[in-house]
């Protein structure tokens, strides 16, 4: 059973059981019976003259000892106190109980110590005295469970119903289902008295008899001690919870059955102790109020963090409230979803755009169309220097303005553009036309929407240097929308480029700040409070090689700082990204071009959260124990992509072919590789 797998026994709980008595020689209950168990009407010692009161007492707490019968909290102290009346008895029906002297004995399991009173017992009404005591008893925070009674009536006994009533909600009503969960034949039913009806079995329950032999017994009197029983184990798992949570807890969890809802039936439902000892209402981490992210996930990664998993048991033995402020040890987040899979073929094919450039000595003006009309428009990147989202939906696909200040300054306005594509419209910088292996000083691990650039260069002599920015949105396509609005990002960048003979070499600053995502991921909140930045140091050289060949190759190496959440002590990463190309033009004849380029896109090199992970907690103060953890964010994988171009002129227009092959795309070690190509043909504007 969950709860004793839990390690909930009953230990230290005392049940309270008003009923015939009790045979305390059986070894059942050996030493587990308490001193203030008494017969409260005659002289008869602790004995169980009916065999009534042994039976229900070993549903609740018979022994674990690998004979008999099993009592649910087989660990818990039983307080017998014997209401039978010897001079009031028939043969049928037994010896009956005095509202009276069951009303002395609630006080008797009060004063000593109860958490949990078992009535197994039954009538039409309920006197002044008993509902007093009753009283008491529910005040002082006692639960007190009460058979519904064995009459097939609509309604359950009149003696429950008044106590229950009258008892601030931590009385339940005890009805009988069988072992198919169907309301048992004899089971009095919940009636008008819903809110405090709860079944459990009652028919055939294994119990013992007042010899101690194993035996089965059915009637609301026995599904009555396995509610009580339930919770027993919940007051010694859980040594924090009021009475009236325990009730809660129990009628809450209920599996639901006939009507949905509390209906006039089943009441509350059936009884369920394994949902019980699950956790309930909202989940938080031990010692904050951060919310936790129960199951497997951790959140969203970025495409730069792959198939980045929690070390084994990172996350293991940490402990959690749930909204009863219970205990729970819980292994967390063990894996982050992954970013969608990136289909750049796709993308770069797609839709019909076409670029146009006006200028003169001074401006130059240059727009990008989508002529499809009849579609969304998909945009490849590299080509065009687009946000994703405004390559989708834009018929003005983006735009471009550079202007001349002076002989020594430019100025440049960008309109879906980003700032790396001002940076080299404004440096006349090298480019090449593959479709698959983009720049790689152009990644940040997410796409952008919604972008506006500026940039302005200044000739310093024999160094250049260029100031850009960008603003946007981080575009989630693909992902759970978490967020009521798009999370926004900004990119400010700085670069020196100067010309050596024949290279061209440049170095640049760039700081990326996002506003709640992590390199475009989003980890739970346990883990980071969202937001990042992030330093890239970027380094580009170009060099004309002779008869047509051309060299290039670049590199970015960034580090991020993340937003710390409850939990975690630190958070960095470390990434980079290259490329190596070489071209050649007039390679097979005047005015083609050929390329080559090996690239790996923007990946977590090391780094992740230092995780302050709670992993003891102590009820008697609160107080809550840590261990140090690590949760990883690098990648296994690493995607590397090759990719050939060449283009020529033919029949007034440009054919070009373009062949990639993508080794672990996404940076996942397991993916299979992405293998594809493409030959275009373009005509006229």
């Amino acid at each position: 059973m969950t709860a004793w797998n839990a390690g909930a026994t009953g230990r230290g709980i005392k049940v309270g059981v008003i009923d015939s008595g009790i045979n305390a020689n059986l070894a059942e209950f050996a030493g587990r019976i308490d001193p203030a168990s008494r017969d409260l009407v005659a002289s008869r010692g602790l004995s169980d003259t009916e065999g009534h009161g042994t039976a229900v007492s070993g549903v609740i707490a018979a022994a674990r000892n690998g004979t008999g019968a099993l009592g649910l909290a087989f660990d818990s102290t039983i307080i017998s106190l014997n209401s039978s009346n010897p001079n009031d008895c028939d043969e049928e029906d037994g010896c009956k109980h005095n509202d009276n002297d069951i009303a002395r004995g609630i006080d008797v399991a009060v004063a000593n110590g109860a958490r949990v009173i078992n009535i197994s017992l039954g009538g039409d009404d309920i006197g002044g005295v008993m509902l007093n005591a009753v009283q008491r008893a529910t005040a002082a925070g006692v639960v007190i469970v009460m058979s519904a009674g064995n009459d097939e009536k609509a309604e359950p006994g009149g003696f429950a119903v008044g106590a229950a009533r009258q008892s601030n909600g931590l009385v339940i009503i005890a009805g009988a289902h069988d072992s198919t969960g169907a309301i048992a034949s004899f089971s009095n039913r919940a009636g008008t008295n819903q809110t405090y009806y709860l079944t459990a079995l009652g028919t055939r329950v294994r119990t013992i008899d007042e010899n101690g032999a194993a035996t089965l017994w059915s009637g609301t009197s026995f599904s009555a001690p396995v509610i009580s029983g339930a919770a027993a184990l919940l007051a010694q798992a859980f040594p924090n919870l009021t009475g009236r949570q325990i009730v809660q807890l129990l009628l809450t969890t209920a599996d639901d059955a006939g009507a949905p809802g509390s209906d006039a039936v089943y009441g509350r439902g059936l009884l369920n102790i394994a949902r019980a000892f699950q956790p309930q209402g909202g989940v938080a981490m031990a010692g904050s109020n951060a919310p936790v992210p129960v199951g497997t996930s951790g959140g969203d990664a970025s495409t730069a963090m792959g198939d980045a998993t929690a070390a084994p048991n990172a996350m293991a033995g940490a402990i959690i409230l749930d909204g009863y402020s219970r205990a729970f040890v819980m292994d967390l987040a063990t894996r982050l979803n992954r970013a969608p899979q990136d289909r750049p073929l796709g993308r770069a094919l797609s839709g019909d755009q076409r670029s146009a450039t006006v200028r003169n000595d001074m401006v130059a003006v240059s727009l990008t169309l989508d002529r499809t009309r009849s579609r969304q428009p998909w945009v490849g990147l590299a080509q065009l220097g687009l946000t994703y989202e405004d390559a989708r939906q834009a018929k003005l696909l983006s735009g471009v303005i550079v202007s001349r200040l002076d002989a020594r300054t430019k100025i440049a306005m960008g309109l879906s553009e980003s700032s790396r594509t001002l940076q080299q419209r404004l440096t006349d910088s090298y480019t090449n036309a593959f479709l698959v292996a983009r720049d790689p000083t152009s990644r940040t691990g997410f796409y952008g929407k919604d972008a506006a650039s500026l940039g302005l260069r200044h000739d310093l002599g024999p160094v250049g240097l260029t100031v850009t920015g960008e603003r946007g949105k981080v575009l989630r396509d693909g992902l759970p929308r978490t967020l009521a609005v798009d999370p926004r990002y900004s990119i400010a960048s700085a670069t020196l480029d100067r010309r050596i003979g024949r290279a061209r070499v440049t170095l640049g600053a760039t700081r990326l700040d996002e506003e709640a995502t992590i390199l475009g991921g989003r980890l739970t909140s346990a883990f980071g409070a969202g937001g990042a930045t992030s330093w890239f140091g970027d380094a580009t050289a170009s060099i004309d090689l002779g008869a047509g060949w051309a060299g290039y190759a670049s590199y970015r190496r960034g580090t991020t700082a993340m937003g710390l959440g409850p939990m975690a002590q630190s958070g960095r990463l470390t990434t980079d990204a290259w490329a190596v190309d070489l071209s050649r033009q007039d390679a097979f004849r005047s005015g083609d071009q050929l390329a080559f380029r090996i690239t790996q896109p923007l990946r977590v090199r090391s780094g992740g959260y230092g995780i302050s992970l709670p992993v003891s907690y102590y009820y008697a103060d609160g107080s809550v124990g840590y261990e140090s953890r690590f949760f990883n964010l690098a990648p296994t994988g690493r995607e590397i992509d090759f990719e050939a171009a060449y283009g020529r002129g033919l029949w007034g227009g440009y054919v070009s072919a373009n062949g990639f092959v993508r080794r672990q795309p996404g940076h996942v070690a397991e993916a299979d590789p992405d293998l594809g190509g493409a030959i275009r043909y373009t005509l006229g504007f």
